[in-house]
């Protein structure tokens, strides 16, 4: 049986990635973390979401204005992450 495809974009990490003009390399630093959520899937078919790509560019918005990742991680703890999207 055929799955269903997914009702939102989705991308694969190098898409991600220059969605978020992030390297791969920072991306699965973040996800490994916990900053990330972890994609969907695995291997070479894992996916990623606009879910993602948003705390992605929030990550990357917090660090380029000097918030350490640990400042991140405290701020992100308290997201509510259903009323981004």
């Amino acid at each position: 049986m055929k799955q269903a495809a997914p009702t939102e974009p989705s991308y694969p990490l190098a898409d991600l990635c220059v969605l978020a003009d992030l390297s791969v390399r920072t991306v699965r630093y973040y996800i490994q973390l916990g900053l990330v959520d972890r994609p969907i899937g695995e291997t070479r078919g894992a996916y990623y979401t606009d879910r993602h790509l948003q705390q992605l560019l929030t990550i990357k918005k917090w660090t380029d204005a000097g918030l350490s990742l640990e400042r991140v991680r405290e701020l992100l703890e308290t997201r509510d992450w259903t009323t981004e999207l």
